[in-house]
């Protein structure tokens, strides 16, 4: 189908897809901040999860191609990719020991607008007064949650921003490596790498795990790979414009999250901080709507 109701349906189905994933990530979330509030490196959290993911991949590999997947010529790019792959979580998961949920999911959620600064310099691609406005504005939410002037500033927030930058630059590789590598190499490589990037921490702060907490850090592996496959399943399925708006139901999530099992409230900047960055996301997902539409017609 290739008429109108044929792209609301793929649409619908690309809206169900990143609404499970983020459901998936976030839940993964709320994992990963009972195992480190138990006092568990997160060192060691990653490299058990990089391991049970890189098992789960090998034993997938024959049905997406075998050992061909693993080639590559582009060895250090992954490396690279690697290594912001593991420093992402490490900044995320680090701040939800001293964080609440909501407020790091809030802050992390800055990633759009930097991404877009950031493509600029690397890309070359134009951004407009409107969205560049946007990102000022977003920039100004994540300042109202952080309230960096007050006396309940937590300088965690520098942290969650540093994991935030480092998934930019995670993304913003996986283009480069997109041009020429399969989608399985690229999740191959970047689990391996942060297998190697987490043992080292992991050796110096092992603690003994009981069963009940790896296999929660197993729970976290596969809803990190199936969130991830549906991610991907839903921008192939449906238009980027439309699916990523759904990205920001992981507020709601991280909100429900924190308040059942962490009892959690959010306080009021957080509430408005979220509103602010949410907003200024959503206007900046429609001016860049917006000029793709101008574009085709200017193509017609």
């Amino acid at each position: 189908m290739t008429g109108p109701v044929g792209v609301q349906n793929k649409n619908l189905a690309g809206i169900i897809y990143i609404v499970i994933a983020i459901f998936m990530l976030a839940s993964m979330d709320a994992v990963a901040k009972r195992l480190v509030t138990a006092e568990y490196s997160v060192f060691q959290i990653l490299f058990i999860r990089g391991c049970i993911n890189l098992v789960i991949l090998s034993l997938a590999m024959p049905f997406f191609g075998g050992l061909r997947l693993v080639k590559t010529n582009r060895f250090l790019i992954h490396g690279m990719r690697g290594f912001f792959g593991f420093l992402a979580p490490f900044c995320f998961f680090t701040a939800l020991s001293s964080m609440q949920l909501a407020e790091t999911t809030v802050i992390f959620f800055v990633s759009p607008f930097i991404m877009t600064a950031l493509s600029v310099p690397l890309f070359k691609e134009k951004v407009g007064v409107h969205r560049w406005g946007a990102i000022f504005v977003g920039f100004c939410g994540v300042l109202f949650v952080a309230q960096p002037t007050g006396d309940g500033f937590n300088s965690t927030v520098f942290i969650v921003l540093a994991g935030s930058f480092s998934y930019c630059f995670l993304m913003l590789a996986s283009r480069w490596l997109g041009q020429t590598d399969a989608t399985f190499t690229i999740v191959f490589y970047v689990t391996f790498w942060t297998i190697i990037f987490s043992s080292i921490g992991a050796f110096f702060f092992w603690k003994a795990m009981p069963m009940q907490d790896l296999a929660a850090v197993g729970l976290m592996a596969v809803l990190s790979l199936a969130g991830n496959v549906c991610i991907v399943k839903a921008f192939n399925i449906g238009e980027v414009g439309v699916i990523t708006p759904f990205e920001y139901t992981g507020l709601i999530w991280a909100v429900l999250f924190g308040a059942f099992f962490f009892n959690e409230i959010p306080g009021f900047n957080v509430w408005v901080g979220s509103s602010i960055i949410a907003v200024s996301g959503l206007y900046m997902v429609y001016r860049e709507n917006k000029k793709k539409a101008r574009s085709g017609r200017a193509g017609l």
